[in-house]
């Protein structure tokens, strides 16, 4: 990946779980950080930390105006975006009724917090990753590779799937690459606040290692693919799951 003195690499949803925990590591190991999230408390916690090795921009940006706004921050601060790691995301609120109107509108609100976040955010900042070779990590889920039983969630997680397919054809000429990294079951984020010992029971009997998974463990993997030995890597979707689901 080309570095300059000033590069930046953006992590969206990083007020939280995996997208906090990434930004913290790749920040240990001295790149400096765009911290990106609709909530600016949780944003600030992150980057009291070091306030030299991060860039906090709040927007939403599931909407056109939101992934500018990070572009135009970045632009603002003189760094060149080299890496994003798109780990915005979550589950809709549930339809509210059974008519075919809240279908529609819980599936599209799906396919804005896991589709459009990543896109919009990546389209904004592609003048810069094809400039730099830079990398791409978009966070899906092992729901996109056996479903998520709410129908809407692992169908929207499976879009970044074909869609990375394309971006790293696109970004390979000029060097950079794009990869999926679809995680397994990790509780202690507020994707799963509330989760029962039950579930938590449940999801540790169907791996192959006999525990569950942590965000620092994902985010140690996704800061090695933006990383210097990860840069024949792409085009791929990488599934730490503890062996829940098989690889092929």
């Amino acid at each position: 990946m080309s570095e300059s003195a000033r590069t930046t690499v953006v992590v969206s949803g990083a007020g939280t779980g995996i997208g906090r925990a990434t930004a913290l590591r790749l920040a240990a190991e001295g790149r400096h950080v765009t911290l990106v999230g609709r909530r600016r408390d949780k944003l600030d916690e992150v980057a009291a930390h070091d306030q030299r090795s991060f860039l906090v921009v709040d927007a939403d940006i599931s909407t056109p105006e939101g992934a500018r706004r990070v572009a135009d921050a970045v632009d603002t601060a003189d760094r060149a975006c080299v890496g994003v790691v798109a780990s915005a995301g979550g589950n809709a609120p549930a339809a509210s009724d059974g008519s075919l109107d809240a279908v529609r509108d819980h599936w599209r609100a799906s396919f804005d917090l896991n589709v459009m976040t990543a896109v919009l955010l990546v389209e904004a900042l592609r003048p810069d990753l094809e400039a730099h070779a830079g990398r791409v990590v978009l966070l899906s889920s092992v729901s996109a590779l056996r479903g998520s039983r709410t129908g809407a969630y692992g169908a929207s997680k499976a879009a970044l799937h074909a869609w990375m397919f394309d971006l790293a054809a696109r970004l390979g000429r000029s060097g950079g690459t794009a990869n999926v990294v679809a995680p397994g079951f990790i509780p202690g984020t507020e994707f799963w606040a509330g989760v029962s010992d039950e579930v938590v029971q449940n999801r540790i009997a169907q791996t192959l290692v006999g525990r569950v998974g942590n965000a620092d463990e994902i985010a140690g993997l996704i800061t090695w693919l933006l990383g210097p030995d990860a840069g024949w890597i792409s085009a791929q979707v990488i599934s730490p799951n503890g062996g829940m689901v098989l690889g092929r």
